[in-house]
């Protein structure tokens, strides 16, 4: 993770690495204590990966696996943990029984660093967390961990790339066969081949020399990490993986420990068999040209040779629930293969489905509406998707093949995984001239993905993988039958696919929108829609942006607003003693702005964190 120093907040190798990768200047979200949010996630999870750093200074990744209150916070700023850890893990040697590193010139170095990752599978969570140990205890049976760390940085993160799946608790004293260890060699057997070949998660440990550590997880579909061939198949050579690194937060924050000290600790494990692989070795990092020429189609890619290696069976203390199925990410790319491997190979867990473009309709210079035929589906248009879910669609087999190394007009391209989300602006079914099995998104050129679909034409054949459906922002019937609705822009969309619907349930509904002054016509457009009766009965408009002098703007709508929202807006006399049930859509911003203004009152919000 990152000390609070510097440009932005980061430290000089995260620095560098956003300025390689053009990414502008933003702030450091990473909290400086054991945030009471963040306690909480942990004291929840069954899984957390540990971080710790060898003598020799190498990091490798622990698995800590036990009933939620494991690890759980104990005091002000202190984390402990206390379950049975798995056999061969090293975090016994790195920590030892003082719980610190390598003692040099009298001072230790590391200084019992510890980085940590809570995750929760099934809901597709994750929180890193960092500080330094204080104590270490151990039971006779050699098995048993007791630490104690004062946490020093926590900071939620991006759960993009991170595949749902249920997982069972094993009981603390396995049963025999006891799990068993084994070291390996740096080339690694078939065997720990195998479980990276079938792996779509592992969890890396990095650090920033010996003033702090990271620890995070990296997800795809299964064979997203790919085996490098031996320069000589008949050398005893040691074994180096790649793998691509999609775009995400673009904090960086593993890839600059990794540019200041080029090791990492990965760690993968099988939640079927319980079997895991550690590892630990050095650390290459790729950028544009010179990721292209090891795995096609990537821009910035991790090339990782193994130093070090264990393999532990039946170690794990989380299962697989067989009876539940993955849930596969819906941003998850296409495998990426090697230069020297075939291309074309289908995605796990794919949906099969395409949207075909057959209307494109220009609303203004920056707003379109598109239309796509969904082909491919497996049921009717209600089974698929509900009315204010997202679609997710693939553009890379489209967009990676025009990318230039560091193209300074378009620096957002670089590390773009080409999957984006879209809110469907069309309920479920035919109307508005639609088709069964068509759907619509009403969006503004922003960015690579969207200029390049502006660009398209109906009936130029266009097509776009499906990668899914997802999105829980449903409005919902509550007691009063009063809704407020808050949106900013092209934020409207969810709640135009369920006007219709609301309008039907008899709601009481308040619709405060604002837009930009060059917005308007898609308003107007809107409000004389047939599906959209009662909206303008419903809306207050604010419009910005107008300059001087320009006429007033008529848009048959209940009351138009020349200026920002403000709070006062939302929470006039009506609503002082009466419950409104609110859903907000808007920029990151005005989200905490509206937040803050409607506290102590039900809110729902679409928030795109990934």
């Amino acid at each position: 993770m990152a000390v609070v120093f510097g440009f932005g907040g980061f430290h000089p190798g995260e620095v560098n690495v956003q300025r390689l990768l053009h990414v502008p200047n933003q702030d450091n979200p990473t909290v400086p204590f054991l945030h009471p949010g963040v306690a909480r996630f942990i004291s929840a999870s069954k899984l957390v990966a540990i971080g710790t750093t060898s003598p020799s200074g190498h990091p490798w990744t622990s698995l800590l696996a036990g009933a939620p209150g494991f690890a759980q916070g104990v005091g002000s700023g202190l984390l402990a943990i206390q379950t049975v850890i798995p056999a061969g893990d090293p975090i016994y040697e790195n920590l030892g029984e003082k719980g610190w590193g390598e003692v040099e010139d009298g001072l230790a170095k590391g200084e019992g660093m510890v980085a940590g990752l809570a995750v929760d599978l099934e809901k597709r969570l994750r929180v890193k967390f960092y500080g330094r140990s204080g104590r270490e205890m151990r039971r006779a049976n050699k098995r048993a961990v007791g630490l104690v760390m004062e946490v020093e940085q926590t900071l939620w993160n991006c759960p993009k790339y991170m595949n749902a799946r249920q997982l069972d608790i094993v009981a603390a004293e396995p049963p025999e066969p006891v799990a068993e260890s084994t070291t390996l060699s740096a080339s690694l057997p078939q065997e720990a081949l195998d479980l990276i070949s079938r792996s779509d998660m592992f969890f890396v440990s990095s650090r920033n020399g010996y003033t702090d550590m990271d620890t995070n997880h990296r997800g795809g579909p299964p064979g997203f990490v790919r085996v490098l061939p031996p320069s000589d198949p008949a050398a005893d050579e040691p074994t180096t993986l790649v793998w691509p690194e999609y775009s995400g937060n673009r904090l960086y924050q593993t890839l600059g420990n990794l540019q200041v000290t080029p090791l990492a600790g990965l760690t993968f494990p099988d939640y079927n068999t319980g079997d895991i692989l550690y590892t630990t070795g050095t650390v290459e990092i790729l950028i544009g040209d010179a990721a292209e020429a090891v795995l096609n189609r990537s821009k910035l890619a991790i090339k990782y040779t193994v130093t070090e290696a264990r393999y532990s069976k039946a170690a794990l203390g989380v299962r697989f629930a067989q009876a539940e199925q993955v849930k596969w990410s819906p941003y998850n790319p296409m495998v990426r293969y090697l230069a020297t491997e075939g291309k074309g190979h289908k995605l796990a867990g794919q949906t099969g489905m395409v949207a075909r473009l057959v209307k494109k309709e220009k609303i203004t210079d920056s707003i379109a509406k598109f239309r796509f035929q969904l082909e491919g589906g497996k049921g009717t248009d209600e089974q698929i998707w509900r009315a204010g879910q997202y679609v997710m669609l693939n553009f890379e087999e489209e967009m990676s093949a025009g990318y230039r190394h560091m193209d300074d007009s378009d620096p957002q391209g670089l590390n773009d995984d080409y999957v984006r989300s879209f809110t469907v602006s069309s309920p479920p079914g035919r109307f508005q001239g639609r088709e069964a099995g068509q759907f619509e998104i009403t969006i503004r050129k922003v960015g690579s993905v969207t200029r390049y679909l502006f660009q398209q034409n109906a009936g130029a054949a266009f097509e776009a993988p499906i990668q899914g459906f997802g999105g829980e922002f449903f409005i919902e019937k509550c007691e009063g039958g009063k809704v407020g609705i808050v949106a900013a822009g092209v934020g409207i969309t969810p709640f135009i696919a369920q006007w219709g619907e609301l309008m039907k349930a008899g709601l009481d509904v308040k619709l405060f929108w604002t837009v930009r002054g060059e917005d308007v016509p898609f308003v107007r457009g809107l409000l004389e829609r047939e599906d959209m009766q009662g909206m303008k009965e419903a809306l207050r408009l604010f419009v910005t942006g107008r300059g001087e002098g320009d006429e007033a703007i008529d848009i048959s709508a209940g009351e138009v607003q020349y200026r920002r929202m403000q709070k006062e807006d939302l929470l006039d006399t009506e609503d002082v003693d009466t419950a409104r049930k609110w859903y907000v859509c808007t920029g990151r911003k005005m989200l905490k702005e509206v937040q803050d203004w409607l506290q102590g009152r039900p809110v729902s919000w679409e928030e795109f964190t990934y």
